[in-house]
């Protein structure tokens, strides 16, 4: 645990705890969209599982690369799903908005 300036203890603890979490969050975004099967890392790539201690960084290259209505479609889910709707729900209600939106969702070619 690494103090900043003007923290104190307790601060410090905290942020530890809050980045800790939020890196375990991330990992897991990059194992379910397993990210990891085209990391430069021979590691993640062996066990199928990111390694890397900055899982952030993975998940920023992985959403840089993705195309921006994909991106799109991903933010609705995710607001969808934090607002309690069940992953079917989610996909229903981010697909309704970009066909009210867009008049088609990013799959529509698919």
């Amino acid at each position: 645990m690494t103090r900043q300036s003007g923290q104190t203890p307790e601060q410090a603890q905290w942020q530890a705890e809050y980045d800790a979490q939020r890196a375990r969050q991330h990992r897991r975004l990059v194992d379910a969209f397993q990210i990891w099967s085209f990391c430069p890392r021979k590691g993640c790539r062996r066990l199928r599982s990111c390694r890397n201690e900055r899982p952030t960084l993975c998940l920023n290259a992985f959403f840089e690369a993705m195309p921006e209505e994909i991106k799109q479609y991903a933010r609705l889910v995710l607001t969808a799903r934090t607002g309690g709707a069940s992953p079917t729900e989610a996909d229903r209600i981010a697909r309704e908005r970009m066909i009210a939106v867009d008049g088609r969702t990013p799959f529509d070619d698919l």
